[in-house]
């Protein structure tokens, strides 16, 4: 719980001082450079949670690895993180700050999984139907699931639509077994 509350408010802190040096835009593209490294590098995330590693051995490695893709406020931040011992915490804080940033800018993320890529019409005309009018733009992850027989699977926010095939194959199969067991009285 404390690690939660320590990486909103480290979060918070970094999102006011991109927004007052009108660099969120970039912060936003660093967050999500390094949150890349991290879901890609096992490596790299137990670099990140090693004691045994000083917090200057990490500040030069970070760097070196990071050399002219960050941007200056973000090394500072990071640098900060080590200095108090918080670079265990940094997937949390850039996870959060992006929350914060979407947020912060009225963008609503969506998210639709499905077994093949959707053609350019298909995105236009799904974007059209998730409007939320002028206030609000939406930022359309596509995921594919080869899992999935056809269909797609949207989840905007807490809300998830369910409209693959083997969903509606479910739903028959219990709908059969319902009319089968009314059928047996």
């Amino acid at each position: 719980m404390k690690s939660l509350r320590a990486s909103t408010r480290y979060a918070k802190a970094l999102l006011d001082l991109s927004r007052e040096r009108q660099m969120m835009d970039i912060v936003k593209a660093d967050s999500d450079l390094i949150l890349a490294a991290i879901e890609e590098s096992r490596d790299f995330r137990n670099f990140l949670k090693s004691a045994i590693l000083k917090p200057e051995q990490k500040e030069k490695t970070f760097a070196a690895v990071f050399s002219n893709q960050l941007s200056e406020i973000t090394m500072l931040f990071v640098n900060l993180l080590i200095k108090h011992g918080r670079e265990a915490h940094l997937e949390e804080v850039f996870e959060k700050y992006i929350v914060q940033y979407l947020k912060e800018n009225k963008i609503i993320k969506a998210q639709i999984s499905s077994s093949s890529p959707l053609l350019k019409d298909q995105k236009d005309r799904l974007l059209s139907l998730l409007n939320f009018g002028e206030t609000s733009s939406i930022l359309l992850e596509e995921k594919i699931d080869p899992e999935l027989i056809g269909g797609f699977i949207l989840r905007v926010g807490d809300q998830q639509i369910n409209a693959s095939a083997s969903e509606a194959l479910s739903q028959l199969e219990q709908e059969f077994n319902k009319n089968l067991y009314i059928a047996d009285f």
